[in-house]
This record gives structure tokens, C-alpha cells and sequence, in this order.
């Protein structure tokens, strides 16, 4: 199990972030108006999404058109502080919202991030999210990639020490000569305090990643983690609150050593964040991990945990959010049994799943045009060869292409295993199993249940030895019983 770097790759302001809620008594209606001007505009609108659904990607997303100046108003349900990204074209700027706000926004498409201008009621906050974003987010020397990872532990934590010192001096100097809310200093503080925290964990995990020799820790090294607030007020709001609890829990989770990681990881989490959070953080994260237990864990330990999950939590909200998840991803987790279909194949035969009863199969679907799926057809072949020992029949579901390009595809590529059609993306197929990105992999195994929904890629470096482990597993795993 490996740390997410997402702190590490993306900014505080300029990147699609998530608003989690703080209940819904706090939830009742406010506005924020928001008014500008987009010189040299690419397209006829500007939408802001609002993003109030807590636990989710997803968000109110409102949009209006512009005027023949580029001008523009929008005038918003705001509850509570939250963050919402304006969005023109392929440009972007995330913005921190407050009922009452009056906030005027003017930027020039050519040089979106640059050009931001902004006035009024929000401006002060928002402005001092841009120059915070300026200088420690743009500048290299407060960055932990690509340079800083690479320092011994000494020197690695002394570099977090100063940046953070400078952020809590950059902070404190705004806040003498500017007057903001509560939840923005909270907000702000939530910034610096768990960037660092988050930095220092996942130190060992990011090393890794690009490349470095894993480091030489001293025994006391992930003792700060005794002194972080994991409950700290305000902080629900911040991206880099949510990066540490994913990655803090994951850390928790492994220490824990359970005895089949891949089946009990999802539950440990669960078990781990009822313990040591409390509110809204802890109704927060434990939705995220029903969210991705409905995807990627056991069916079993879903049901149990969504019927804890329904007595423990009381804030609609959260339970509209994971009731929905449920219902999307039940039928397609882990230990269900795999949707039945029958498809045209290259060969111009009618082959249905039930054809291989009894086998192990590696159903893919690949589309024309994508990038990815193009590099694991150059893979499949040695993909094949690698697993050819394994008995494991090769399915691959081809979508959206001329039936008759995509025959002469496969016989010029020479792609071994079965090759099946399907015209496009209304497919029942693809409904049954949820695809909704390409490529996509799924294990099947022989009496016919899903025993992993995000199967290693043909093209991914250790795909081929992946599915073979898996293989082996499950076999291990059915002679026992």
C-alpha cells in the first residue's frame, strides 16, 4: 500500500479541492455574489462549482453567460466558509466563499492565473490565498519535489521546520494588518500545520517514488504524529487536512498488520478512524471509506460496514451521500457475481461470459482513440505470454470502434485471447460493470465472482506479475477451505 502524493503535486488555491461540510444544522441557506469580467474569453459562459457535497468529488455546479464585454454575475447558495472553482474553458481558479461575500473577479483568459484580479467583500481572504500560493507553492525551494525529498533526515526536517516558520510569519504578518473571520485563520492555520505534517509522513513513501534510497529514520522520527490535532477546529475545509487523514489512517492501518491485508484493509481503516476522530471528521472520513470500499473491497465487510455506518451517523448528508455509493457500486464489488453478457467476437461468433465457466478470466474493455488502451495493446502480447501458465482466459471488449476496422486491428496486431464488440458506449455491458473510464480491468473467477474491479493494467510494468499473484492467491485461498 502506497501514500498518495497529492499535496505534493498540486497547489492550495488553483486545483480542484473538496469542501467536506461540518453538519447539517450548518447547512441552511446563504449567498455569496460573485461579479467580473473575463477579457479575451474562449467560450460564452463561466461556471463556478461549489463544492458542498461532503465526502464527494461533486458539487453544485452553477454557470451563466457572459455578456458581449465578457461581464458577468452569479449570485450563490452559501451555507458556511467553503471553496468553489470558477471555470472558463479549460482554465480554472478556485476561490474561498463566505455568506455575504460581494466578490468581483476579472482575469484575462490568455493568462488565467496570472491576470487575476479581485475586489470587494472576499478579497481579502482570497488574496492572501494568492500570495501565500505565489510564494510557497510556485517557489522550488519550498517545494519538497524535485530537490528536497532527496535530503537525510536531519537536513529534510530542518527544511520543513524553516518553511514552516516562514509560512506562520507570512500568516501572522498578513493577520496584523487584515481583519478575517475565524474559520479563515482556521483555515489558513489548517494550511501550514498539516502540509507540514503531511510532508513529513509520507517523506519515506515519496523518496521511493522518484527514485531515492529509502532514507535512515531515527527510532522517535514519527512522533510528532502523538502531537497532531487530528480533530483540529476549522480544519474539515482544508485539501491539506484531508491529504494527511488519508495518508495518516493508511500509515495506521499498516501498523496495525492485519493478518490478509488485502481483504481486511478497508475494515481497519473503518475501525481506525471511529477510534481517534470525532464529529464531522470522523462522519467525513468514514464516508470516503464506504465510498471506496463499495468500489474496491469485499461485499461482506460493505454491508456490515454501511449497516454501522447507518446507526453511527446521524447527519443526512452523509447518509444521502453513502446510501447513493451503495446503491451505484453494490453491484459491482468485490464477491458479487459477475453480469452476464453475450457479444459479438472478431470471430464473428455470439460468445457469452457463461462459455467460460469454471476458468479464470481477465475481462478488459479498451476504447478507440484512448491513449492508454493503445500502450496495453503493444503489452498484451508479452502480457499473455507472461500469464500463459496461469490458465487464465483473456477477454477484451472493444468499444466504440468500426466493426470492421477493429477486425482488421486484431488480426494485423496479432492480439492473442478472445476479442469481443461493442458498438458503443449505451452498451448494457458497461452499465453492468460500471465502466465509466477506459482502459478497465476486471478479475473473474471461476465460479464466477468479481475478485478485483481495478485489475493491473497489460501495460503497467508489473501488471502480468500482479494477476499471476492474485491468481495464485485466490487458488491458495479456495484449497483452504
Amino acid at each position: 500500500m502506497r501514500f498518495p502524493t497529492q499535496r505534493l503535486l498540486t497547489s492550495a488555491v488553483f486545483f480542484l479541492t473538496i469542501f467536506f461540510g461540518t453538519g447539517s444544522a450548518a447547512w441552511a441557506q446563504g449567498t455569496a455574489t460573485i461579479t467580473g469580467k473575463i477579457d479575451n474569453s474562449v467560450s460564452d459562459s463561466v461556471l463556478l462549482e461549489l463544492y458542498t457535497v461532503p465526502a464527494s468529488y461533486s458539487g453544485q455546479s452553477h454557470t451563466v453567460a457572459l455578456k458581449g464585454n465578457g461581464e458577468f454575475t452569479l449570485q450563490v447558495p452559501v451555507a458556511e466558509p467553503m471553496l468553489g472553482e470558477l471555470v472558463h474553458g479549460p482554465e480554472s481558479v478556485m476561490l474561498y466563499l463566505q455568506p455575504g461575500d460581494n466578490l468581483d473577479v476579472r482575469v484575462d483568459a490568455e493568462d488565467f492565473v496570472s491576470s487575476l484580479k479581485l475586489k470587494g467583500q472576499g478579497f481579502v481572504e482570497n488574496n492572501y490565498l494568492v500570495q501565500f500560493e505565489r510564494k510557497f507553492e510556485e517557489e522550488e525551494d519550498y517545494q519538497v519535489l524535485p530537490s528536497n525529498i532527496f535530503k537525510q533526515e536531519k537536513n529534510f526536517l530542518l527544511f520543513l521546520d524553516e518553511r514552516r516558520q516562514d509560512q506562520r510569519k507570512f500568516l501572522e504578518k498578513f493577520l496584523k494588518s487584515n481583519k478575517v473571520s475565524e474559520a479563515f485563520k482556521a483555515y489558513a492555520q489548517a494550511q501550514i500545520d498539516f502540509s507540514y505534517a503531511n510532508d513529513r509522513l509520507t517523506y519515506v513513501d515519496v523518496r521511493k517514488r522518484v527514485g531515492g534510497l529509502p532514507p535512515e529514520l531515527s527510532p522517535t522520527y514519527y512522533d510528532f504524529l502523538k502531537e497532531v490535532n487530528l480533530n483540529a477546529p476549522g480544519a474539515l475545509r482544508n485539501q491539506a487536512y484531508l491529504d494527511f487523514l488519508n495518508n495518516y489512517f493508511q500509515y495506521r492501518a499498516l501498523q496495525e498488520q492485519p493478518t490478509n491485508l488485502e481483504r481486511d484493509y478497508y475494515p481497519t481503516l473503518y475501525k481506525l478512524v471511529k477510534q481517534e476522530l470525532r464529529g464531522s471528521a470522523r462522519d467525513m472520513m468514514l464516508s470516503r471509506i464506504l465510498s471506496q470500499t463499495f468500489r474496491f473491497g469485499y461485499v461482506p465487510d460493505a454491508d456490515a460496514m454501511y449497516l454501522d455506518f447507518q446507526k453511527e451517523v446521524k447527519d443526512t448528508n452523509y447518509l444521502s451521500y453513502v446510501t447513493s455509493q451503495y446503491r451505484q457500486f453494490r453491484r459491482v464489488g468485490l464477491g458479487t457475481k459477475a453480469a452476464a453478457f453475450t457479444l459479438i467476437s472478431s470471430d464473428g461468433d455470439s460468445v457469452s461470459l457463461s462459455s467460460f465457466k469454471n476458468k479464470m478470466v481477465y475481462l478488459g474493455f479498451w476504447r478507440t482513440h484512448c491513449g492508454i488502451c493503445t500502450v496495453d495493446q503493444l503489452a498484451y502480447k508479452y502480457f499473455a505470454e507472461q500469464l500463459a501458465s496461469k490458465g487464465i482466459e483473456l477477454l477484451q471488449v472493444s468499444v466504440g470502434e468500426d466493426f470492421n476496422t477493429w477486425k482488421a486491428n486484431i488480426a494485423q496486431k496479432k492480439l492473442p485471447g478472445t476479442h469481443l464488440y461493442a458498438p458503443d458506449l449505451s452498451a448494457q455491458i458497461l452499465k453492468d460493470y460500471d465502466v465509466k473510464s477506459f482502459p478497465a480491468y476486471f478479475l473473474i473467477a471461476p465460479d464466477g465472482t468479481l475478485i478485483n474491479t481495478n485489475a493491473r493494467r497489460p501495460g503497467h510494468a508489473e501488471g502480468a506479475r500482479d494477476i499471476a499473484a492474485a491468481v495464485d492467491q485466490y487458488r491458495n485461498s479456495s484449497a483452504r477451505k
